[in-house]
């Protein structure tokens, strides 16, 4: 029974202060709430020529009031008489403010409803004011107890001209009253773009103030400012609040010097990048460079020291073959000479005589002559050469020694042409059928075909000698190198050399006991130039 007393007591307090609480806000809603305006103040507030009150102020007081089913009265006047009217009382709230500290002394206020800033507005043709330090000593019109006149007191020895509203401090600076006007960016650009003024009016400079936009009840009046709060949530969250935004403001307002100057500076800092990414490129590539060209330096001085080594070493065998090929058929002739005075009445020693020594000479002069060619090469002079013609005079001049070991000749296919020095192609050919000749035993035999590759006559000279060790293959075309028992070993050399001037290329191959294959490529078009000589 104790405890039902107390829930009752509790219950009827709780609906004392509930109907207390009610009554306050159906006050608020009994009494239409009084909210003043700028007259002239697009896009946030204006009346337009139907004596319409329209602007984004106005479209957000009424979705507030909306939401929360309160009645107003918008009433509107010049800026000047507003703030006057909230002062006195005559109205409950301004429905757009600009918050600064000293107004904040006097009213309270919601939470933004957008963010402005203040701007100078100059004529096309002005261009000693770039920003607001260049304002000093100059004619400036703003709106009277706009904000503006709160940033740009401090700035000494500037001349302000006070008007109602924004478009008559427009028109004045259009007609030279002033020098700037300086005032709402977005309340600017509507003018400029409403009276089609933008070749003639232009924004300069930076925002010079840049403030949270509110609306303003008196001080104290919390009950009304707690109302207003609630209504904007309420519309911020349900979407209206962007709807309204969007209408009179769109995606982006901007004027069009501002986006030059945008577009601008997204292309320094854009090339900056640019300069610093491709500085940096090139200082690591001269870097690059500069040790790429070290290294090339230090592998060039490396190469000319093995080079300069393997000439020394190359003349060191050279003169070693040299000395020692001379050395032969030399020592040869004296040991006949030596034993002239002993054996001259010796028939035989004196046929034996007539037989060497001039064979021994014979060998001096072809060494000599190979020298010769291998120190002092002759330039070709290509003509057009028949396979089986220059083969025949080949075979012919080396019928004695293709006898003398009974080798047998097979030809292919030889009716074929190419391009070479005749003299120089048939010194090629004469050394390889040597060579063949001196690596097969009796009873050999030697194959010579041709066939066309592409551009190229192709002549196979193949043998079936001793053959060569593979080790020694890539040494062949080196001078005095041979696997000749006898003799001298540069005439292959010779025959390398003598190809590749005429354009063509050697191949070799070879194995121990088969035999060895050399493989000629020589061009069947003559090269530009090289017909001058046919």
């Amino acid at each position: 029974m104790y405890k039902k007393k107390i829930l009752i007591i509790l219950i009827i307090i709780s609906s004392i202060f509930t109907i207390g609480f009610t009554n306050d806000i159906q006050d608020i809603k009994m009494e239409p709430i009084k909210i003043g305006g700028d007259n002239n103040y697009p896009p946030y507030e204006f009346v337009d020529s139907n004596e319409n009150f329209r602007g984004f102020n106005v479209d957000i007081i009424r979705a507030v009031a909306i939401e929360l089913g309160l009645e107003i009265e918008l009433i509107p006047n010049s800026w000047e008489n507003t703030m006057d009217a909230l002062k006195n009382g005559e109205i409950n709230a301004i429905q757009g403010m600009t918050i600064t500290p000293e107004r904040s002394r006097i009213y309270d206020f919601t939470e933004e409803i957008v963010v402005n800033s203040q701007n100078i507005f100059v004529t096309k043709d002005t261009s000693y004011i770039t920003d607001i330090r260049d304002l000093y000593g100059k004619k400036v019109a703003i709106q009277a107890k706009d904000v503006t006149k709160e940033i740009i007191k401090s700035i000494p020895n500037i001349d302000i001209v006070e008007k109602v509203n924004q478009m008559e401090a427009l028109e004045a600076l259009l007609s030279g009253e002033v020098d700037a006007f300086i005032g709402n960016r977005l309340t600017g650009i509507f003018y400029v773009q409403t009276f089609d003024l933008t070749e003639t009016v232009k924004i300069v400079g930076e925002p010079i103030y840049t403030t949270k936009y509110s609306i303003a009840v008196k001080k104290g009046d919390d009950e009304l400012l707690s109302l207003l709060n609630t209504g904007l949530k309420a519309i911020k969250t349900n979407g209206t609040y962007d709807k309204i935004y969007l209408k009179w403001f769109g995606e982006d307002i901007f004027d069009i010097n501002q986006k030059w100057k945008n577009l601008f500076s997204t292309a320094l800092v854009a090339l900056l990048f640019s300069s610093m990414f491709i500085y940096i490129i090139y200082y690591w590539n001269r870097s690059l460079k500069k040790e790429v060209d070290i290294r090339t330096k230090e592998i060039i001085a490396l190469n000319n020291i093995a080079m300069q080594n393997d000439k020394m070493q190359s003349l060191g065998k050279l003169s070693a073959s040299i000395a020692h090929e001379l050395r032969n058929p030399l020592t040869s002739i004296k040991a006949f000479v030596d034993l002239i005075p002993l054996k001259y009445e010796d028939e035989r020693f004196r046929d034996e005589l007539i037989k060497v020594v001039p064979n021994e000479i014979k060998r001096l002069d072809e060494l000599v002559s190979s020298l010769l060619d291998y120190s002092k090469p002759k330039s070709p002079k290509p003509s057009k050469i028949i396979l089986k013609d220059i083969l025949s005079e080949t075979l012919t001049l080396l019928k004695q020694k293709i006898r003398e070991k009974n080798i047998e000749i097979i030809t292919k296919d030889t009716d074929i042409y190419f391009y070479a020095d005749a003299p120089q192609m048939k010194q090629i050919l004469i050394n390889i059928i040597l060579n063949s000749i001196d690596a097969i035993e009796d009873n050999g035999k030697i194959e010579i075909s041709g066939a066309v590759e592409n551009s190229k006559a192709v002549i196979d000279i193949k043998d079936n000698g001793v053959g060569v060790p593979k080790e020694m293959l890539n040494k062949l075309f080196d001078p005095f190198i041979t696997s000749k028992k006898t003799g001298y070993g540069i005439g292959l050399s010779v025959t390398h050399r003598l190809v590749n001037q005429n354009n063509g290329e050697i191949k070799l191959n070879s194995e121990l006991s088969k035999g060895t294959e050399v493989i000629l490529y020589m061009p069947r078009i003559l090269e530009i130039g090289d017909d001058k000589n046919v």
